[in-house]
């Protein structure tokens, strides 16, 4: 019996019985991580045909190992052969393939399959899995009698129609995503010349050379194939959003730049204001990667594409941002405060998520409701000004009696004024989570104002020195 021992991830031994026929030193591709998937494909075959495969393989592989010369001409010689003991172990196996065909879900512009086309790709996947003893490993050829022997092997299927079916599933399935991301996909062959067309090409190329290999008998492949189209276009959309998107300095100086500005000083602003975003970004999908293993979600990818969508299609900047993130943001980069106010509202809000996290952890179990809403965008434009007056003012005169200070200053009027305007504009947004998209269903407004009350009476009074020297020291660790 044929049988494989795992070194390590690259090294495999091949056995008949206990005698070793050679040792297997495989290249990087994706067949390598789950060569496991071939190695019991072809015990399988030696179980259920026996002495013949056995016979066969191992003098295969005994005549290649050293042949360099000859090698093709051996392998091409024994094509037939190869293809032949596939066939007989799938006819022994008597697999149902019409189990993998469900024509009343067929529509008029379905692609289907039948039970003879699926066969047909399941061998060819067996054929390719004994031949990837060869292509996978330091044995493989050149390119050019690889593709001669590729060619040999797929024969039955290059001459049908299965491979244009294949190639319309994986176009038709890309170019549904071009639906959704359309913008994304214009963006990415803008920066990267690389068109919807030439993705379906690559992913079919990979599916044919490096996938295909990877079906397994008892499962129907087209949908493997179809999954790998979803990894592929989350992948490559996640990777422009992390790679180009995400750490692009993006922001807007035209209304900061003039005759009378330090330029120099705004390009190093903007060049701190762009990595932050950058930072703020890496910590967000950490925490969504780190959030779906704790839920045992797998699709992290999927989870990180949504919320990027999510946050480039955001209109409306909070109040909270205007009141909270840049002042606070703009004390602990020494950015002045000008510069916040042209960010985007994509910018804006991942600072917001990020100013989140440390404010958690520099006020432990404080100021939960007002600090809560830094996690949440609008869905409508916040209102230019607001009726609005304080409830709490006997919590507002108390806490101002005991402090008695508004920079220096003992007048409470106008510290009063910036709360009951800022809790006026937030009282009326449409609230939704940046990070899962969910709306808000109330707010709760009278603890809002006690937390605004008291966090921004200590503010106005320069009482939270300290803690904000401890968000500096945290933000420049992460830079």
């Amino acid at each position: 019996m044929i049988r494989f021992e795992k070194l390590e991830t690259k090294k495999w031994k091949m056995f008949r019985d206990e005698n070793l026929i050679m040792e297997l030193d495989l290249i990087t591709s994706s067949v390598t991580n789950k060569f496991f998937i071939v190695a019991e494909y072809i015990q399988s075959i030696s179980e259920t045909i026996g002495e013949d495969f056995d016979n066969w393989i191992e003098g295969l592989m005994s005549r290649i190992k050293g042949m360099t010369e000859t090698r093709y001409m051996i392998l091409s010689s024994n094509v037939e052969q190869l293809k032949g003991f596939v066939d007989q172990y799938t006819e022994m196996k008597a697999i149902d393939y019409s189990a993998f065909v469900d024509e009343t879900k067929a529509k008029k512009s379905s692609i289907l399959f039948d039970a003879d086309e699926i066969e047909k790709v399941m061998k060819l996947s067996g054929y390719l899995k004994i031949y990837s003893l060869i292509s996978n490993t330091t044995l493989k050829m050149d390119m050019r009698r690889h593709k001669q022997l590729y060619n040999s092997l797929a024969s039955e299927c290059l001459n049908s129609d299965i491979i244009n079916k294949i190639f319309n599933v994986i176009r038709t399935k890309t170019f549904r995503y071009h639906l959704t991301d359309r913008h994304m996909w214009d963006y990415i062959r803008m920066v990267q010349c690389k068109s919807i067309d030439t993705h379906i090409i690559e992913i079919f190329n990979f599916i044919m050379n490096s996938i295909i290999i990877l079906a397994q008998e008892d499962r129907n492949p087209l949908t493997y194939f179809v999954s790998v189209v979803d990894e592929s276009v989350n992948w490559v959309l996640r990777s422009v959003y992390k790679s180009t998107v995400v750490y692009d300095d993006s922001v807007a100086t035209e209304n900061i730049h003039g005759p009378h500005v330090n330029n120099l000083k705004s390009y190093a602003f903007n060049d701190t204001l762009g990595r932050l975003k950058g930072i703020s970004y890496t910590k967000i999908h950490e925490d969504i990667e780190r959030s779906s293993a704790s839920k045992m979600v797998l699709d992290a990818d999927k989870m990180v594409t949504e919320f990027q969508k999510r946050v480039a299609g955001i209109e409306f900047i909070s109040p909270l941002s205007e009141c909270l993130v840049y002042p606070i943001l703009s004390e602990i980069t020494a950015i002045p405060y000008g510069h916040f106010i042209t960010l985007s509202a994509e910018h804006t809000a991942v600072l917001s998520v990020y100013l989140h996290k440390l404010l958690k952890e520099v006020f432990p179990g404080k100021y939960s409701d007002m600090f809560g809403l830094l996690d949440y965008y609008p869905k409508n434009q916040s209102a230019v000004a607001t009726t609005y007056k304080m409830k709490a003012v006997n919590d507002f005169i108390n806490l101002n009696d005991e402090i008695d200070s508004f920079f220096g200053f003992k007048a409470k009027y106008l510290s009063s004024k910036i709360i009951s305007f800022f809790v006026g504009k937030i009282s009326r947004i449409d609230f939704h989570n940046i990070l899962n998209g969910e709306k808000l269903a109330g707010i709760p407004l009278g603890r809002v104002e006690r937390d605004m009350i008291d966090f921004y009476s200590y503010l106005f009074a320069k009482r939270l020195t300290k803690e904000i020297k401890t968000m500096k020291e945290m933000v420049y660790s992460d830079f």
